[in-house]
């Protein structure tokens, strides 16, 4: 693979990531609503149980798949570093552009917002029950 189609790929991966918060966000908000608004699924400890699996089976899911793509990321950005490893002044320009994020920002990100919606789910639950 050339310098000219590792770039597309490398920023096909940074969408993703970039779509991949999107989801997450709207996935945990629905989550949350969709407690708010079926108090009967609140009220239920087996609803809400299933709820809540549901959502960590989802969230388990979503964090493995953003760390395959920065994985894909990581390999393309290095390619691309060796190709250009002759032009340095051109690797230098488009640096920003292929700098992958790390996972140590990733993961515990993801892991605090499921915790969020988790929390929110089981208050939504005890303050119908109050």
């Amino acid at each position: 693979m050339d310098a000219d189609a590792l770039l597309p790929e490398i920023l096909k991966r940074s969408d993703f990531i970039f779509m991949g918060w999107n989801v997450l966000m709207l996935a945990g908000l629905g989550v949350i609503l969709l407690a708010a608004l079926f108090p009967s699924l609140r009220s239920s400890t087996r609803g809400g149980r299933a709820v809540l699996a549901g959502f960590a089976f989802f969230a388990v899911t979503h964090l493995l798949g953003m760390m395959h793509v920065v994985k894909q990321w990581e390999s393309l950005s290095e390619a691309l570093r060796h190709k250009l490893a002759a032009d340095p002044a051109l690797a230098e320009k488009i640096d920003f552009a292929i700098m992958v994020p790390h996972l140590t920002w990733i993961v515990p990100f993801h892991l605090g917002f499921d915790a969020f919606v988790v929390l929110a789910v089981r208050w939504l639950g005890r303050a119908r029950m109050a």
